[in-house]
């Protein structure tokens, strides 16, 4: 049984702080586009994490990270390349000490600030924090203990529960998103879900959870067992278009909800996402989507020899990964499936980028 949404009245002073930063990134995405230029800059800015989730691919506590000045520099490089929005993930990005100090380069610079995290130690980390971020993402992959327990942080659920009530009224909040990453291991959560991030006044993103990478040597899929198989996708499919139906925040388009329902292994796109997003490892690796295992170039060694961020762009491999990664469809991330939509300009994702800098 579906629970209907109530509504939920954001500060008014929230709301006109969301159209600035949305008003931002749409005129930094319109330049960007007509540029040929990235227009996100995704830093996985450390392997460390907190939490133990068996769904996750990226973490790893002994990757070494870049330093400070090594990080100021590339927000700084992103904002003179024309780039409009920085996201920054991880492991758990609220492991670096200096992330406040991060975020507030990449702010000055003119970068609207992602920031997403399993939301541990915002409670103690919010007030540094402040200012700095523009859009919070919160990981939720369930409700309560099962929440918890997915994430192997016991007392996780509790604390989003107090963070979100805290900062509900702040006219400083960032437009608040929740990620839910769909698996055998949460099946139905989206109906769980829902609920908890209209409460919060937040939009609900869902994925279906990643299972592996290109390498040099193909797919590599070490967590294909823990993936819904392709009824279960239908289903979660199915159940969005309903929650969206009845007013609950689901982000997703209606493209890709219809596309998820009829092709769950989502093949019927052409992916334009290395064109407009530009990974950054935490060990400064620029990630080639197509050959994860060989980095483009190292943020690190190009600064030491005095290049610029935009040398990447020249590179010929960077040049045949865009056009290669046009006949791959290994990605399920809905963000890799609007990003290339919205690079193509097509209808839908420039309405919802809309409806973002509206609301």
């Amino acid at each position: 049984m579906i629970q209907w949404p109530s509504t939920v009245r954001p500060h008014s002073s929230t709301v006109v702080a969301k159209v600035r930063v949305g008003s931002r990134f749409a005129g930094g995405l319109v330049r960007a586009r007509l540029r040929g230029r990235p227009v996100i800059l995704s830093h996985l800015i450390t392997g460390r994490c907190n939490a133990d989730c068996p769904t996750c691919l990226w973490r790893d506590d002994a990757t070494r990270e870049l330093d400070t000045d090594t990080v100021a520099w590339l927000y700084r490089q992103a904002a003179d390349l024309g780039i409009p929005q920085l996201v920054v993930w991880g492991g758990e990005p609220l492991l670096r000490s200096d992330l406040p100090a991060l975020l507030a380069v990449a702010r000055e610079a003119g970068l609207v600030v992602t920031l997403i995290t399993n939301g541990w130690s915002l409670g103690e980390r919010w007030p540094e924090l402040r200012g700095h971020v523009d859009v919070l993402i919160l990981s939720l992959d369930d409700t309560g203990e099962a929440h918890d327990r997915l994430r192997g942080l016991p007392g996780l659920f509790r604390r989003l529960e107090a963070f979100t009530a805290s900062v509900r009224d702040d006219p400083a909040r960032p437009k608040l998103l929740v990620n839910t990453v769909l698996s055998r291991l949460n099946r139905g959560a989206l109906r769980r879900v829902a609920p908890v991030a209209e409460r919060w006044g937040a939009g609900l993103y869902f994925c279906p959870m990643e299972t592996g990478r290109m390498e040099t040597s193909g797919f590599a899929g070490p967590l294909a067992s823990l993936s819904l198989e392709p009824r279960g996708l239908r289903d979660a499919a199915r159940l969005a278009k309903v929650l969206k139906g009845v007013g609950y925040p689901l982000m997703a388009t209606d493209r890709y909800l219809d596309l998820l329902e009829k092709d769950p292994a989502l093949t019927a796109y052409t992916c334009r996402a290395p064109r407009a997003i530009l990974t950054v490892e935490a060990d400064g690796a620029v990630r080639d989507c197509l050959r994860r295992d060989v980095p483009l170039a190292r943020v690190d060694q190009l600064r030491a020899a005095g290049g610029r961020m935009a040398d990447v762009l020249a590179i010929p491999r960077y040049q045949q990964m865009v056009k290669s990664a046009e006949r791959c469809t290994a990605c399920n991330n809905p963000d890799v499936l609007e990003i290339s939509w919205l690079w193509d300009l097509e209808r839908q994702m420039l309405e919802k980028v809309g409806r973002l800098v509206a609301t």
